[in-house]
C-alpha cells in the first residue's frame, strides 16, 4: 500500500480513539476535533517531506500528546479539571461511545461522569498512563516509548493510578 493509502487507513483507524484520548486529558470537545486534526495534519506533513513512518499509532499519539502539552501550557483553563469542576457539566458534554439502547446510553454515560471526576483526583502523570492504558488500549511498552520512561516505571504508574481511582469511585 503506497504512502496516502496507509495514511487514509490510520485515519479510518485511530481518529475516534484519538479524539477519545484528547477529550479525556483536555476535556473540550471543540479543541479535541480541532487537536486530533492538526495532529493528522503534521503527520501528513511529516511524509509529504519524504520521511518515513513505520507505525502510524504510536507517531500519531506521539503528536497528539505533544499537542495537549503544548495546549496546558498556553492555556490550562480548557483542561478536563475545569471541566469536572462546572456545576452545570452534565452527561451530554460526554462523548457518545457506544451505539445502545437509551437506557444503557444513559447508564454508560453516568458511569463516564463519575469516571472523569474520579479521573480528576489523580495526579496528571497516573491520569496519563491509565488513559491510555484503558481508554486508548496501549500496552505498557507501547505507553513506555510513547512518554519516554522504562516500562516498569509505566507499570508502577497504572498500577498505582488504579488504586487510586478506585479510592476516588468508592468515596
Amino acid at each position: 500500500m503506497d504512502v496516502t493509502g496507509r495514511f487514509t487507513q490510520a485515519f479510518e483507524d485511530y481518529s475516534d480513539a484519538l479524539f477519545r484520548h484528547c477529550f479525556f486529558r483536555i476535556g473540550d470537545r471543540e479543541r479535541s476535533l480541532e487537536l486530533v486534526q492538526e495532529s493528522f495534519t503534521k503527520t501528513w506533513n511529516y511524509v509529504a517531506q519524504g520521511k518515513t513512518i513505520d507505525d502510524f499509532k504510536p507517531f500519531l499519539y506521539r503528536v497528539l500528546n505533544n499537542l495537549i502539552i503544548d495546549e496546558y501550557r498556553k492555556k490550562k483553563t480548557t483542561s478536563l479539571d475545569e471541566f469536572l469542576e462546572r456545576e452545570d457539566a452534565s452527561e451530554g458534554d460526554i462523548p457518545d461511545l457506544h451505539s445502545t439502547g437509551e437506557m444503557e446510553q444513559a447508564e454508560i454515560r453516568f458511569d463516564g461522569i463519575r469516571l472523569l471526576k474520579a479521573l480528576k483526583t489523580l495526579p496528571e502523570k497516573y491520569r496519563e498512563v491509565v488513559t491510555m492504558r484503558y481508554m486508548d488500549g496501549f500496552s505498557p511498552r507501547e505507553i513506555a516509548e510513547l512518554i519516554g520512561e522504562n516500562e516498569n516505571v509505566v507499570s508502577v504508574r497504572i498500577h498505582r493510578g488504579l488504586f487510586k481511582l478506585r479510592n476516588a469511585i468508592q468515596l
